[in-house]
């Protein structure tokens, strides 16, 4: 049998290649190893006042206040890192709304509103962000937009109801279409076929209101409660925004009791046979979401888990913080 000889160039490319797939697997492992030297719970920052985090896949996203220019700026951690400004304009009406999730192709995105009430879009690869006019009112406020397979749902007051609404940018699209309607609905958080939204019962809420988790399949319209939190007596009961989860396909939210000390909970419901697990959670955390497996879920605290301006500092001690739980075990009761 005849055998070519090899060339040298042949033999340069192989050892070429053969460097670069050392060097590739050295990255893996050292990239391994500091993952497994990781000390959780992660601080990713300390702020100057409350703020609502977003996570999708490693990447975390949220509201830094700067109480010089009395705004807040819009920052992110990838895979535990240092946080970094995004490089949009600051937003004054509060801290950002913002979702993480994925376009039609599977690119991370970030979703949320400004000051004007309107809906924009981030590329958060390129920093590319852009208005979406064919989902914004002209005349009316939306909030607490979310993102998935393209796809963005967002709640949107009118006649004294609160709208969940979905649409996308496609050619073909003709704005968004109403799939819920409730008195009061305090968040939303959009899936691949589901979306989960936390409806505001009657009676006040730091008394004997009650909040419910509620399931919708986009396909069907089955929609369904697959959690409730009720406050009574000295307890304040309280549900965090739901983040959606790829594998095993669900959500996962904080329910934090304040009063009793007890049945502070991580909450995680899978779609498939609607099991409810449950994780130590924390009675400061005020906004919650997922950042994968590894990192776990990314939470923001404040003094008793509000919101308001003044439940930062208490005894010199600043109380809002962003972290990373690390790697959750679901093995608890409710």
């Amino acid at each position: 049998m005849f055998h070519h000889p090899t060339s040298p160039k042949k033999t340069h490319l192989r050892s070429a290649l053969l460097a670069t797939s050392a060097a590739a697997a050295a990255m893996l492992a050292s990239t391994a190893v500091a993952q497994a030297q990781q000390q959780f719970p992660i601080t990713l920052s300390v702020e100057q006042a409350p703020t609502r985090v977003a996570a999708w896949n490693g990447t975390a996203m949220w509201s830094s206040f700067d109480p010089a220019t009395e705004s807040y700026s819009l920052v992110q951690s990838v895979d535990g890192g240092p946080p970094l400004p995004v490089g949009v304009a600051p937003r004054r009406s509060g801290p950002f709304d913002v979702d993480l999730g994925t376009n039609r192709t599977g690119s991370t995105y970030a979703v949320y509103t400004r000051d004007d009430g309107d809906i924009y879009r981030l590329n958060v690869r390129t920093g590319g962000e852009a208005k979406i006019t064919k989902l914004s009112s002209p005349t009316l406020v939306e909030r607490d937009p979310t993102i998935q397979r393209g796809e963005i749902a967002f709640i949107r007051r009118e006649h004294g109801q609160d709208q969940l609404r979905i649409g996308n940018t496609t050619s073909a699209s003709k704005g968004s279409r109403l799939i819920v309607k409730k008195r009061a609905i305090a968040s939303a958080e959009l899936g691949s076929r589901h979306v989960a939204y936390v409806v505001v019962g009657s009676g006040p809420i730091s008394s004997t209101g009650m909040l419910s988790v509620r399931v919708r399949n986009l396909s069907t319209g089955a929609d369904r409660e697959v959690y409730r939190a009720t406050s009574g007596g000295a307890n304040f009961a309280n549900v965090t925004r739901p983040a959606f989860v790829a594998q095993p396909e669900g959500f996962v939210w904080a329910r934090t009791n304040i009063g009793s000390g007890t049945g502070n909970r991580i909450v995680r419901y899978a779609l498939r046979g609607s099991e409810l697990t449950y994780a130590q959670g924390a009675s400061s955390y005020s906004s919650t979401a997922w950042a994968g497996d590894t990192l776990g879920a990314a939470t923001a605290s404040s003094l008793s888990g509000q919101d308001t301006p003044g439940a930062c500092t208490d005894a010199g001690v600043n109380h809002c913080v962003v972290q990373l739980t690390g790697p959750l075990s679901f093995d608890l009761r409710p």
